[in-house]
């Protein structure tokens, strides 16, 4: 049995013992929570069982702890990118090395059936692509929170990010990279490491829609009409940068339709 209650308290409290000095921090906790119900919402919606349903929102609690010792380690002021590029400091590896240490996952959940796939969604949920090899279930439970996880992270792009007027400033008067566009009209997940600019970040985004797995997730993005909010949010000032976000939101539309059987 998995007592999500008990679960949720203890994350929390475990948020409050680092007294981590970082607004970053609350932040992340009311993430967490977003992503916890949409995965459960997504289990649900797959008709899993209710023990699965439960073990995808544990997952979903789960997920991004190791964004703590991050935030405990760097300077509040270190950049989210800089946090996992410039620093190689892989979030999803110190969540599981935080679940292992003196065997931590058993605050969370008393049986120890489910933990290599605790473990593996956890380690496997910020990556690019998912490791070869896992399990059939391992690979259920790990789609399941990436595509949590970039559905909140998409509504944290239009309700949350951005809300300073030199990162709006910034945003709205940069360059797209070359390759990440590339990669883009090629409908690809975008990767970070090739970001030239803070307007990259909207393209990052929008790419998330080439990296959903299953047929809810298109219909939360359709009906939420995140794409078109994140995107029209900014007046981008270069003519090139404004006709090209115009054909990415275009592309992305026509892609969460597609998947979705929509004309």
């Amino acid at each position: 049995m998995i007592d999500i209650q008990r679960a949720k308290n203890e994350l929390v409290h475990f948020v409050e013992k680092q007294k981590i000095d970082n607004p970053r921090a609350p932040r992340k906790l009311e993430h967490i929570m977003r992503v916890a119900k949409i995965s459960r919402e997504l289990a649900t919606n797959l008709q899993l069982t209710k023990e699965q349903i439960d073990l995808a929102e544990l997952i979903g609690l789960l997920h991004d702890i190791g964004r703590f010792k991050q935030y405990e380690i760097f300077d509040k002021n270190t950049t989210s990118i800089a946090l996992d590029t410039s620093l190689k400091f892989d979030h999803g590896e110190a969540g599981v090395e935080i679940l292992k240490k003196d065997d931590y996952i058993r605050r969370y959940i008393e049986e120890n059936k489910f933990d290599a796939i605790i473990l593996t969604a956890v380690k496997e949920h910020n990556g690019y692509e998912l490791t070869k090899g896992l399990t059939k279930e391992e690979e259920l439970f790990c789609r399941i929170i990436k595509d949590s996880d970039k559905l909140d992270l998409m509504y944290e792009a239009v309700a949350i990010y951005w809300q300073e007027p030199v990162e709006i400033e910034k945003i709205e008067s940069g360059k797209l990279s070359e390759q990440m566009l590339k990669d883009f009209y090629e409908f690809k997940l975008t990767d970070n490491r090739n970001r030239i600019s803070k307007t990259d970040q909207i393209l990052r985004f929008t790419s998330f829609v080439f990296d959903l797995n299953f047929p809810f997730s298109f219909s939360v993005l359709k009906e939420k009409n995140y794409i078109n909010q994140m995107i029209d949010r900014f007046h981008y000032q270069l003519p090139e940068t404004k006709e090209e976000m115009q054909k990415i939101k275009k592309i992305a539309n026509q892609y969460i339709n597609q998947t979705l059987n929509l004309k």
